[in-house]
């Protein structure tokens, strides 16, 4: 029964991902997207490099105010701008922007691979219409497909900012998908909403047994990214204690190494997925059954 668990992680190698929490102009796209490829540069060694929610753009109100005026399709400028910088670091880059779908605008994440191409596009599946948040308002569309993709044997999750808030999101990718990892790039603003910010991260990691990575933008409005592991304390067999790392509200990078003998040991320690009421499995989903009998 726990071999079914873990048999996901067996033979993978640790996972070496690093957050960049930069600070964005309004707009500024060229100077935006330079400044996270230096960042890179800077930081290499790294497999993995995830940048937070519209980090070409910046997540301001003027940026989704002109919607047509920065808005790509996905194999525009900016792919192949990151498509390049992935290339030269032999790294899988995450970046953000806004994606011009026929007549829609979504708020995409998209992922370029070591060789430059594109592996992913995800389109952010909830969007936020509270606190200081207006994407329903500015039109944009929402998405309606996970995204998922693997690094190294990894198999990695996407979801974006106001996605956090959807715990269903997080079963299909952990559960269904398979993912050890999920990323969250954000634009985390500090409003009524931000005290929730890192009690929710951790909560999705712990409940689903997965390392979560959060990033947010840089300076005073924002800041905080988080990398959660996928239990907080000691853990039986394991020999350490996991605990989250964060960051404040200066730019910076945020580590994060995915370890498989600790997602082992605690779904192994912890096995919710073992233990969820059969009830609560919907018979839509048959990969769950592999995951959790």
């Amino acid at each position: 029964m726990i071999a079914a668990l873990l048999s996901g992680t067996a033979g993978v190698a640790p996972l070496r991902v690093l957050g960049l929490q930069v600070q964005c102009t309004p707009g500024a796209v060229e100077a935006n997207c330079a400044a996270a490829a230096e960042l890179i540069r800077a930081h290499p060694g790294h497999r993995l490099y995830v940048l937070p929610e519209l980090s070409a753009t910046g997540y301001f109100d003027s940026v989704l105010g002109a919607l047509d005026e920065y808005a790509q399709p996905a194999d525009g400028s900016i792919a192949t701008f990151f498509g390049d910088v992935a290339r030269e670091a032999r790294a899988f880059v995450c970046y953000g922007f806004l994606r011009r779908v026929g007549e829609r605008t979504t708020i995409c994440q998209a992922v370029a691979g070591p060789d430059g191409s594109q592996v992913l596009a995800y389109d952010k599946m909830h969007l936020c219409d509270m606190g200081a948040c207006s994407e329903v308002g500015y039109g944009c569309s929402r998405g309606d497909a996970l995204g998922t993709f693997e690094v190294d044997g990894v198999r990695v999750g996407l979801s974006i900012c106001y996605d956090i808030r959807f715990p269903e999101l997080f079963r299909r990718l952990a559960w269904d998908e398979g993912c050890d990892l999920v990323l969250h790039p954000s634009a985390f603003i500090r409003d009524a909403t931000f005290p929730c910010y890192h009690q929710m991260c951790t909560v999705r990691a712990v409940e689903n047994g997965i390392y979560f990575l959060s990033v947010n933008h840089g300076g005073e409005e924002f800041g905080d990214s988080i990398a959660v592991p996928p239990w907080i304390g000691p853990v039986p067999g394991l020999g350490a204690e996991l605990a989250p790392t964060s960051l404040g509200t200066e730019v910076g990078v945020l580590p994060l190494t995915v370890d498989p003998a600790a997602l082992e040991a605690v779904r192994a320690s912890y096995p919710y997925r073992r233990d969820v009421n059969p009830l609560l499995r919907p018979a839509s989903r048959p990969s769950e059954g592999r995951a959790l009998d």
